[in-house]
């Protein structure tokens, strides 16, 4: 299934100037989100501050959920 990205590889282009290019863009948006998905694979936790966690758990045999939970200024942002 394919990750819908343009949001993403929009705003990085658009505020970042060492990101001259939409493909720099989407190439930082897909390493950021391989090293999620592997991190979740291998049962690590990712934590970005101001964005929060994501773990994984099993849910049955074969299947991991994800859970993420927000970090406090992410919900603070949201709610202002």
């Amino acid at each position: 299934m394919p990750i819908e990205t343009t949001a993403f590889v929009n705003a990085l282009k658009n505020t970042m100037e060492c990101i001259k290019t939409e493909d720099d863009a989407a190439e930082v948006v897909n390493v950021f989100t391989a090293v999620i998905v592997n991190a979740l694979k291998n049962r690590d936790t990712v934590y970005l501050e101001g964005i929060g966690e994501w773990r994984s758990e099993m849910q049955s045999p074969g299947r991991k959920k994800v859970i993420f939970t927000p970090d406090p200024v992410l919900i603070e942002g949201v709610n202002e």
